[in-house]
């Protein structure tokens, strides 16, 4: 690899699954006691015929392992630790749940005398839980948090957090769909769009012999290919009883794994020891972490990235919901439709009835459908369809503001600690935002910096305050137009040329009438600042936010109406910006480029372009002109 492997500072969900089997092949073990550890999480003290003692070790946010003899306990028992041991000792373990793609880890305990399980959930996402339920209901929890969609405290329903789609189940045709779908990385893609993580993300790309820093969409079939020989390769390896490995370079310990990691293999210094279980490895690896004490700025983003959690799951649970309101209400159509006779008898009935009621109902094949008796059974079920449609959009707003919450949430995310390398293209955090900023702007190739208003009130602003002499004024010549000024290189600097003109004018182009009436080139002029006045010629009104010309305007002809979105570098910062190719080809890197398209379609782009650029759709909109966008290629 072309970079040091993602330190990994909490399970995966691999990790997950190798202990779930571990849990699943320890026979008839019952809990014995339950401790709180001193470095923090919890432990429950398992005995089993044959077996012997077993610790199950169980940190929030972080790992959990099954081991002889776990970490150091604390000399008094916390209210939570006694009450891990009223609900749970003389319990057996009955099942350890399949976690599928997710990090979280449910065991269920059972007394004899129990007609339901004890279940006892550990989160190992975000800042971590422990929560323990019985017959539906939760009766401990470390931790009480509250969503819209779903409670965290005693006696509250029992519900497992918002899942995404299995990435252990997706099959090489829907591999290829992602991988042809993403305009990112392919690293990047494995790891955040498909749910694997870094650490897994990147071991699939060292089996599949693939660049992770390619794009994803680059021989999609073939990677994709190999890719799920990879993941069938990493299930058999981890198997029914995992061995642990654990990876030291230069005496430290950088990685514990339940199969022989290939990650690893290109980075020197690197050795391998192999354990009998994962467990062991994983509890010597976690156990050497050093935490770090957050600082403020820490705490913050903490707090900021816990209420993006919480909005995302909030946003989850109404899609979910929404989702099934429409399903239903089709349903009831189409059970209206497919008994269509028995629903006319029904109504005939009603309103022979001696009291008439407004609505009836009936059982149509498997559904309850409420019929209106001054309705058609049509009209009934045309009702129940529009109230769908209706649903549909409010749905397809809700996904695009999950797709809003997901980037704002990829755009915000604090490094973990260790600290893993900035995502691509994400640009330095600033102090203080440079001046051209208050503005449309964009450096041209030559270093130029070029300005432009975005309503009246700051086309007026930047020509009266901002155009000096020595500036280029150029204006796309369609009416409405904004105001676009060239500024004048800085002594020493060598002077604008017209490959900046240009570029200053397909500029204006893009934000200008040409891009939302689907243009392919337009035209721009450009003129000094003396040219430039509030003076109309007699009996001509000049409005706000226009300025009149006086003299020779220059014509720049056949701009194309095509605009790049990417990161360039100036005095030391990474700014995103919207500006022609060759400008930031020039100063960084292109990550999209957008041509005028159908303006019903432009929801859909906006959401995919803020998922896969890693920004918020605000952000994103502040930088795009009005009107459809069409994503061309990267």
């Amino acid at each position: 690899m072309a970079r040091a492997p993602t330190p990994k500072d909490r399970f995966t969900s691999l990790d997950t699954l190798a202990l779930v089997r571990e849990l699943r092949a320890l026979p008839r073990a019952h809990v014995d006691k339950a401790f709180d550890l001193a470095g923090g999480g919890w432990s429950l003290l398992l005995r089993a015929p044959g077996e012997g003692r077993r610790e199950l070790v169980l940190v929030p946010g972080q790992y959990a392992a099954l081991v002889p003899s776990g970490p150091g306990h604390t000399e008094e028992l916390s209210p939570f630790a006694r009450e891990l041991r009223r609900l749970l000792v003389g319990s057996g373990l009955r099942e350890a749940g399949e976690p599928g793609g997710e990090r979280y880890l449910e065991v269920a305990f059972g007394r004899s005398d129990d007609p339901q399980p004890t279940l006892v959930a550990l989160e190992m996402f975000g800042t971590g839980n422990l929560i323990v339920a019985q017959g539906g209901k939760i009766v401990a929890v470390a931790k009480a948090r509250r969503w819209a969609h779903r409670q965290v405290r005693v006696g509250a329903e029992y519900s497992r957090p918002p899942v995404r789609v299995d990435p252990w189940s997706v099959g090489r045709a829907g591999l290829e769909a992602e991988l042809t779908r993403s305009r990112n990385d392919l690293a990047s893609t494995l790891a955040a769009r498909l749910s694997f993580g870094g650490p897994v993300a990147e071991e699939l790309i060292a089996r599949a012999v693939a660049d992770g820093a390619a794009p994803a969409s680059v021989g999609a079939p073939g990677v994709a290919e190999r890719l799920h020989h990879a993941i069938s390769e990493l299930l058999r390896e981890v198997g029914d009883r995992p061995r642990g490995f654990v990876y030291r370079r230069d005496g430290t310990i950088v990685d514990a794994t339940p199969y022989p990691s290939r990650r690893w293999g290109d980075v020197p210094g690197v050795t391998v020891e192999e354990r009998p279980t994962f467990s062991q490895a994983a509890f010597e690896y976690f156990g050497s972490l050093v935490v770090v004490p957050a600082s403020v700025e820490e705490e913050a983003a903490g707090q900021a990235r816990r209420e993006l959690e919480r909005l995302r799951a909030q946003q989850t649970a109404a899609i979910a919901g929404l989702s099934e309101a429409i399903r239903a209400l089709q349903a009831r159509a189409e059970a209206i439709f497919a008994h269509y006779a028995e629903a006319e008898a029904a109504l005939v009935e009603a309103r022979a009835a001696p009291v008439r009621e407004p609505k009836i109902l009936r059982t149509l094949g498997e559904q309850a459908v409420e019929l209106s008796v001054d309705r058609t059974p049509r009209e009934t079920a045309q009702e129940l369809y529009s109230e769908a449609k209706r649903l549909q959009a409010k749905l397809a707003g809700a996904r695009a503001a999950l797709a809003d919450t997901e980037a704002r949430g990829t755009a915000s995310a604090p490094s973990a600690r260790p600290h893993p390398a900035r995502p691509a293209g994400e640009p330095e955090r600033r102090s203080k935002p440079h001046w051209f900023e208050r503005f449309r702007w964009f450096i041209s190739s030559e270093g130029a910096i070029v300005i432009a208003g975005r309503d009246a009130s700051s086309n007026d602003l930047i020509v009266r305050r901002n155009m000096k002499e020595g500036d280029v004024y150029l204006h796309a010549d369609l009416h409405g137009a904004a105001s676009v000024i060239v500024k004048h290189p800085a002594p020493g600097e060598p002077p604008v040329t017209e490959v900046t003109l240009r570029e200053a004018g397909q500029w204006a182009v893009v934000y200008s009438k040409a891009w939302r009436a689907g243009l392919a080139a337009a035209e721009a002029f450009w003129v000094t600042p003396e040219q430039v006045s509030k003076s109309a010629a007699s009996g001509e009104f000049v409005a706000r936010g226009a300025w009149a010309i006086h003299g020779t305007k220059h014509v720049l002809r056949d701009l194309p109406t095509e605009i790049a979105l990417g990161t360039i570098e100036f005095d030391g910062d990474q700014l995103w910006t919207a500006a022609p190719p060759s400008a930031i080809r020039t100063r960084g890197a292109i990550r999209a480029l957008l041509v005028p398209g159908p303006e019903r379609g432009r929801d859909a782009v906006e959401v995919e372009l803020a998922r896969e650029l890693g920004l918020s759709r605000s952000r994103l909109q502040g930088l795009l002109p009005a009107g459809g966008i069409e994503l061309r290629r990267a």
